[in-house]
């Protein structure tokens, strides 16, 4: 009640509008937006209520957002007069009322008042203008006839009179005439009847230029929608010149594609050309017209078939605008095609009861063009040859099998060749009935337990499939029928189960089947023989091939099940690891080994197993190929066994052993070299002996002693010898000569310099062929002794009377530093073929 009251208060109070009327146009049919301006004059106010009037009236619609968010508000129409047409968008800027499908009762004058919360009331005016368009123009020609879509046709040169009538439009419409994208006509007359108006077109003369011009006739009385229009297609029609078919004539071969071409001149519109086979109308058919449209040409994609040989091709072209404009060409069709093949079974024969020793013949009917010069017969997609002796007679039209044997039982066809290719007939069923038999491919030992179980397969071939089944037992001592009940026949699979379980010793033995159709009953049994049962034998005649990097393959032939179904089991280990590399179970003895690494030694077991245990094992040697060296792949694993733990710790503890003993040796060395004097080591050892000729030390036989250093403690350096050698030692060493010396020198490798100052002032000495030969170590040693020191030179004979010198003897020569150096090493020369090793102190 109170919102009826506020109504009327409303209704009741003055309106007055703030700002000049503003107008708003729309066009019938679409939608009238009218804007009112929300915005509050203060800030911070807020709208509290939005009322919209019809020529200040009534309220027809209204927005409250009184006791609401700025965003939200109650929304009230007057259903009477807006309907479901109208709705206050007040997101927009300005906010409108919006009017859908705008009608002619819908012009008015609006006022939009708006309530804010502290501002005074505001009030605005709009006045809705509805245009009403004109109707779509109506062309008529000069007979009166209205045109919708093209007008004619006319013959070149003749007039046209087109008139468009506009009716309705508030404003009143302008009428105009274009001409594609030009005016032509804007004259436009009062029809002389109520709101309608008129302008017609006159061309007093059409030529070629006016061919398929677009005349349109447009109304407009606003700027607001798109103007009304109809448009005209002019058409002027020619018939047709010319017509041929410039394709080549010549043979076509059946079933391949062949485009041929149809060229029409002179007409206007461009000929429509059509293709006829006979009287059958083509229509894979491609057009292509002049940019003059002056020719047309037209292009069949043509696939002739068998029975178009004979026939007729022509190409038509007409124009449908022109009576008896029509002309064409004509093409008689010489189609080559392969031998159209038909195979057929005697026709006084009966397919379905032909038994083995009947005759029988086939019929090839063959239609072809060229006609067929071989004709092939096929049994099982298998060439036939003609073999009088075994029967069968072949024609160039006709087969015949005499006797005919189940073997001749299946698929027969004939094949015609001739230039176009090979055509292959139907294929005919041969079906020749036949008594059953064995087929060679069922098991026929069984090996089972007392009391358990043998279901025993019989299967036999037969046409048409047996319709019975008998079984016998058989044994040393017995021969019985099996009851009915013991076996179950699947007589659509040629099929018969036995359920057999011996229970003595005398029931094992051989069990026989039977099988009957409508040829008769089966000659020979499929015999089946009941063992007990027991292991596998191993498989035998193994053999590795196609080894590769990372494969091998293994072939066996099975041995006997022991009645029972057999698998195999093949395991494959690491050669040197005894480590398990493939563990693998198959049906057959045939096993592909993959994934091993490359260069790997192998062990393969094999053997066969079922339900009672396993057969013995059969074990082979194999690897895989090494990598070619330059090759990369992937590195073969490195496998940590005790074996090759031990040789680690060995070998560490061996090279351990080596180290600390050199370093001992090196180290005592090096402390005795540094706490004796020279002078201290000449006194002490004065008065040993020289037990052999130093020149002895380079004439040994090794071509590569050993240098090592001589730490005794009795001796600083000394040449030891074998005990058992003479002082004729001495004179063999000279004889040898300088050769030897020279052997010696060039395979003593030592990194201590002494050594070698003493090699070579030693061979500058042997070789000094001026000073003597072989006393010349001697003689030098006197002439610096008679030089002036006698108890020298007295010592010096005595010992060079026994050929026995001493080191300190040689250092009394008082050879240094032209002679021996003060300092000398110990070299210990080893020879293959002398068993004591001998040491040189120099």
């Amino acid at each position: 009640m109170l919102f009826v009251l506020w109504i009327l208060v409303n209704l009741l109070a003055p309106a007055v509008s703030q700002g000049p009327i503003v107008a708003v146009q729309a066009v019938k049919r679409t939608a009238a937006h009218l804007p009112c301006d929300m915005s509050p004059p203060i800030p911070n106010d807020t709208v509290t209520l939005v009322v919209w009037y019809k020529n200040d009236i009534k309220p027809i619609y209204s927005v409250d957002r009184r006791g609401k968010s700025p965003e939200t508000g109650i929304h009230w129409k007057n259903d009477a007069i807006l309907e479901e047409r109208s709705y206050f968008r007040i997101g927009t800027e300005p906010p409108t009322l919006t009017i859908d499908n705008v009608e002619e009762r819908d012009e008015a004058i609006y006022r939009c008042r708006v309530d804010f919360k502290t501002s005074p009331t505001r009030n605005y005016k709009i006045n809705l203008t509805v245009i009403v368009p004109p109707q779509r123009p109506k062309i008529f020609d000069e007979g009166g006839r209205e045109l919708t879509s093209v007008a004619g046709p006319y013959e070149e040169g003749s007039e046209m009179k087109l008139t468009c009538v506009v009716s309705g439009g508030r404003p009143e419409p302008w009428v105009r005439w274009w001409r594609d994208e030009t005016l032509v006509d804007s004259s436009d007359t009062i029809a002389g009847y109520p709101n309608v108006k008129k302008n017609q077109l006159v061309i007093s003369r059409l030529s070629r230029e006016h061919l398929n011009s677009v005349f349109t006739c447009q109304a407009s009385n606003n700027n607001i929608s798109q103007p009304v229009s109809t448009s005209l297609t002019v058409e002027i029609h020619f018939k047709p010149m010319n017509v041929s078919i410039i394709t080549e004539m010549q043979p076509m071969s059946a079933n391949r594609k062949y485009k041929i071409v149809c060229v029409s001149i002179g007409s206007r519109p461009p000929a429509k050309i059509s293709w006829w086979r006979d009287n059958e109308l083509l229509t894979s058919v491609s057009e292509k017209i002049s940019d003059d449209e002056n020719v047309t040409t037209s292009t069949l994609a043509f696939t002739p078939s068998n029975d178009d040989n004979g026939g007729r091709l022509t190409c038509r072209a007409d124009n449908p605008r022109v009576n008896g404009a029509a002309q064409e060409v004509t093409w008689k069709l010489d189609v080559h095609y392969m031998p159209h093949v038909r195979l057929e079974l005697g026709s006084k024969m009966n397919p379905e009861d032909i038994e083995e020793g009947d005759d029988v013949y086939f019929e090839c009917k063959v239609k072809a063009n060229p006609g067929a010069y071989k004709v092939l017969w096929k049994h099982n997609n298998q060439i036939i040859q003609q073999s009088i002796k075994g029967g069968v007679i072949l024609s160039h039209k006709a087969l015949a099998l005499q006797s005919v044997r189940r073997t001749q039982a299946g698929n027969y066809t004939c094949v015609a060749s001739n230039v176009e290719g090979d055509g292959d007939s139907n294929t005919v069923q041969l079906k020749v009935m036949y008594k059953p038999i064995c087929r060679s491919d069922q098991k026929h030992v069984f090996g089972v337990a007392r009391n358990e179980d043998a279901r025993v397969m019989c299967e036999v071939d037969a046409f048409p499939a047996p319709d019975s089944f008998r079984w016998s037992f058989n044994n040393s001592a017995e021969a019985i029928e099996i009851a009915a009940s013991k076996f179950h026949n699947s007589l659509h699979l040629s099929l018969s189960t036995l359920s057999y379980t011996p229970q003595t010793e005398m029931d094992y033995g051989t069990v026989m089947c039977w099988a009957s159709n409508t040829a008769g009953q089966q000659r020979e049994p499929c015999v089946f023989h009941i063992i007990a049962a027991g292991r596998p034998d191993p498989p035998y005649n193994c053999t590795l091939i196609n080894q590769t990097l990372h494969s091998l393959d293994l072939e066996c032939l099975d041995g006997f099940d022991g009645g029972q179904v057999q698998n195999f089991q093949l395991e494959v280990y690491n050669f040197e690891t005894n480590y398990l590399l493939v563990n693998s179970t198959s049906k057959q003895p045939v096993f592909k080994v993959e994934g091993l690494n490359p260069g790997v030694n192998v062990k393969i077991n094999i053997y066969a197993f079922n339900s009672k245990g396993k057969s013995d094992i059969v074990s082979l040697d194999g690897f895989t190929l090494k990598i070619a060296e330059k090759q990369t792949g992937t590195p073969v694993p490195f496998y940590v066994t005790p074996v090759v733990v031990v040789l680690v710790v060995a070998t560490v503890m061996l090279m351990t052993c080596i180290v600390v003993i050199f370093g001992v040796l090196k180290a005592r060395n090096r402390a005795h070299v540094t706490t004796e004097s020279t002078s201290n080591r000449l006194n002490e050892k004065t008065k040993v002996p020289l037990r052999i000729d130093a020149r002895e030390i380079y004439d040994m036989d090794d071509n590569n002693p050993d240098l090592i250093p001589c730490n005794k403690a009795d001796s600083d350096y000394q040449l030891v010898a074998n005990s058992s050698l003479h002082s004729g030692n001495l004179k063999m060493a000279q004889e040898r000569g300088s050769s030897q010396s020279q052997m010696l020198h060039e395979n003593v490798k030592d990194s201590n310099l002494l050594n070698v100052d003493i090699y070579e002032n030693y061979k500058n000495v042997h070789h000094n062929k001026e000073q003597g030969e072989d006393n010349y170590f001697e003689d030098q040693c006197l002439r610096r002794l008679n030089s002036g020191d006698v108890a020298a030179s007295s010592i010096l004979k005595r010992e060079i009377a026994s050929n026995v010198f001493s080191e300190n003897d040689l250092n009394r020569c008082n050879l240094s530093p032209s002679g021996l150096p003060t300092h000398r090493e110990v070299i210990t020369v080893r020879t293959p073929l002398m068993a004591n090793q001998q040491e040189s102190c120099v």
